[in-house]
């Protein structure tokens, strides 16, 4: 029945969230076997089920157990490395035998015991370079965020929590290996320069986390407009972007990225600005909309960031979002557009092309429609497009993103303005 299938959808979920287990479909509360009649495709149809509608993707082991002349399903529920899961949008944990619904504050505390990708022990042979861990060293040194006395590369690694029994962590080869790539084929960046809608200029960056970074930055550099201001008696060099954007951009796609999945970092520079894509959406239940306002810290990667923190890549936690949006407007360009979809988050540093450039149509019409009334509720726009609340909220905060409305009020009270 429907009610049994979303019961066992929502059981999935909830294993995945917690330590896994077992579902027995056609065994009843007590234990006794009712059976299940099985119709044609209906295991397939569960499956897809599965794949489409919990995120992130889950792979359960499936397996029909015949009991006299009845028919039980089995389903092996493994506990999930990317955690929380989601059924059409609900986080579930298992408490004994009862699927519970988690909300906000539950599903923070489940982010935060997560196993995380950089703190899996790495199982093989592998190399630490002793001139990478001694660049960390003289980088923390200086920004007197971290003193360790010894430059013995075990001590060191254990001090950053890196090693655990003398194993190293996945964490400790992304920042402190020179073959990194080769441990990890998915932990590069792919990142091209496009002219009239062709690449024209690529290149494949490997290695070291930190040491990507820097050849990313050189390639952009390479082909963004650069110019100089006098300020005084001195000649200011300045750049067609600002260069801590970028580098916020790129900083965030290395520490936040899903090392999990098989997928890379993708960088593109053209004439309509720089984009740069990386596996794996927000960690819930961060949304869109709160990157443009002060917002929580959630590392997808906890142990690699804190190094980076360590060497001064990025200031203040939960903050970067905001110094890209503030650096970007101190220029006068557009800030940032952030989307995500898919299994994917990406980051849209705009030109100074005409704004109106980057609207679809319905995003054109609410434009139109501020302009035209002057003054407009949320809801007055919801009207107006006959669309949902979510929609519109997007709508909104893209045209104020982008300086063509601007919002006025406070709670209730709250209603758009263009700028124009």
């Amino acid at each position: 029945s429907l009610a049994e299938r979303e019961e066992v959808l929502e059981t999935i979920t909830a294993f995945s969230n917690t330590r896994g287990g077992t579902i027995l479909v056609g065994v009843d509360d007590h234990g006794n076997v009712i059976g299940m009649d099985f119709k044609k495709g209906e295991l397939e149809n569960l499956e897809n089920l599965i794949n489409q509608l919990i995120e992130p993707k889950v792979y359960p082991d499936f397996k029909i157990i015949p009991y006299g002349n009845k028919l039980v399903l089995k389903i092996e529920v493994h506990e999930g490395f990317n955690k929380p899961y989601f059924y059409r949008g609900a986080c579930y944990v298992r408490k004994g035998n009862v699927t519970r619904r988690l909300h906000r504050n539950g599903i923070l505390e489940l982010v935060s015991h997560r196993v995380t990708f950089d703190s899996l022990v790495f199982e093989g042979e592998y190399e630490i370079s002793e001139e990478l861990v001694e660049d960390f060293l003289k980088k923390a040194g200086e920004r007197r965020r971290m003193r360790i006395e010894s430059e013995n590369i075990q001590t060191v690694l254990k001090k950053l929590n890196l090693l655990d029994r003398r194993k190293a962590r996945n964490g400790a080869l992304l920042l402190f290996s020179k073959e990194c790539s080769s441990y990890f084929p998915q932990a590069v960046i792919k990142i091209g320069y496009a002219e009239g809608g062709k690449i024209v200029d690529e290149a494949l960056i490997e290695g070291p986390l930190q040491v990507q970074l820097e050849e990313a930055m050189s390639f952009i550099r390479k082909h963004i407009r650069k110019g100089y201001v006098v300020k005084g008696l001195e000649r200011v060099e300045t750049w067609e972007y600002p260069l801590e954007s970028i580098r916020e951009a790129l900083v965030n796609a290395l520490l936040h990225r899903d090392y999990f999945s098989n997928s890379h970092i993708s960088v593109r520079i053209d004439e309509f600005g720089i984009t740069v894509e990386n596996p794996g959406e927000l960690p819930p239940p961060l949304e869109i909309e709160d990157l443009s306002r002060e917002h929580p810290s959630i590392p997808r990667n906890p142990l690699i960031s804190r190094v980076f923190f360590y060497m001064g890549y990025f200031e203040e936690w939960g903050s970067g979002t905001l110094r890209m949006i503030n650096s970007l407007r101190s220029m006068g360009l557009p800030s940032p557009e952030f989307s995500q979809g898919k299994g994917f988050f990406k980051v849209w540093i705009r030109s100074l092309k005409s704004l109106e450039e980057y609207l679809n149509e319905n995003e054109k019409r609410l434009l139109d429609f501020v302009r035209a009334r002057r003054t407009v509720s949320r809801r007055d726009c919801e009207l107006f497009l006959n669309l949902s609340e979510r929609s519109v909220r997007r709508f909104l905060s893209k045209l104020e993103g982008l300086g063509l409305i601007r919002r006025i009020g406070e709670g209730r009270k709250i209603r758009y303005e263009p700028t124009g």
